[in-house]
């Protein structure tokens, strides 16, 4: 054989052996991609089917009143509601999380529900010496808080410590030390309550962590199971 047919014989060789090895390397990529896909496809799927559960193990009956005035200047209570399914949350109207995805989240939610009559959602100001009623009001209208569905309350500072503490199982909002103005001047339990006809705390959950750290499909796992227990708990799920 002449040299240079052994040469080219070699050439040919070499360019055959890489081809093979390359495709087998793209191969063995391929299904560890796939593997891995599947893999975190599994964990996800037992993520979310272990954070939707607790949400309707909550059977708590509510043995205290909170009372308030609205953004209507109105004193009202949560007690006015019995019959009726109450969406609660904790918020002040310089809050930046509070302006941020809470505000979307509950306005989220407020549209979900708001052809359902028997809902009605309640926002407690932690911040009641600047929170006025005026104050709610201006609030309100940022928020699409209509007074018919929403309302937005201005409470003591001591009787809703206590009562959100003892009643629907919050922790305590607090000065917060590490604080650079009044947007995030207070620290608090962003989770969201749901209170039956009957007056018992059914559910509570926190979409904020999820939605503000990106945990799009729990976010959407959980708003999905929080509105599926108002429905139930206004009777529209019977």
């Amino acid at each position: 054989m002449k040299d240079k047919t052994k040469i080219i014989l070699i050439y040919v060789s070499v360019g055959v052996l890489s081809v093979v090895l390359i495709s087998l390397f793209m191969w063995i990529g391929a299904q560890r991609n796939a593997q891995a896909e599947q893999s975190e496809a599994k964990r996800n799927a037992i993520v979310i089917e272990d954070v939707v559960k607790p949400l309707t193990q909550l059977d708590k009956q509510l043995t205290e009143d909170l009372k308030g005035v609205n953004q209507d200047g109105e004193e009202v209570s949560l007690f006015d509601l019995k019959g009726k399914a109450v969406v609660f949350a904790q918020f002040y109207s310089r809050c930046n999380m509070c302006l941020g995805h809470n505000k979307t989240i509950m306005q989220q939610l407020h549209n979900d529900l708001k052809d359902n009559p028997n809902v009605h959602f309640v926002t407690v100001t932690l911040d009641p010496d600047f929170d006025s009623p005026e104050k709610l009001a201006e609030a309100a209208k940022v928020w699409g808080a209509d007074s018919d569905s929403w309302w937005m309350l201005n409470v003591s500072k001591e009787q809703l410590t206590k009562y959100c503490r003892e009643q629907l199982w919050y922790i305590d909002y607090a000065d917060n030390e590490d604080k650079t103005g009044a947007a995030d001047a207070i620290t608090h339990d962003m989770g969201i309550a749901v209170i039956d006809p009957d007056s018992k705390l059914r559910a509570k959950v926190n979409l904020y962590e999820l939605k503000s750290s990106g945990q799009d499909e729990l976010y959407e796992a959980k708003k999905s199971q929080l509105l599926e227990v108002v429905d139930i708990a206004s009777g529209k799920g019977e």
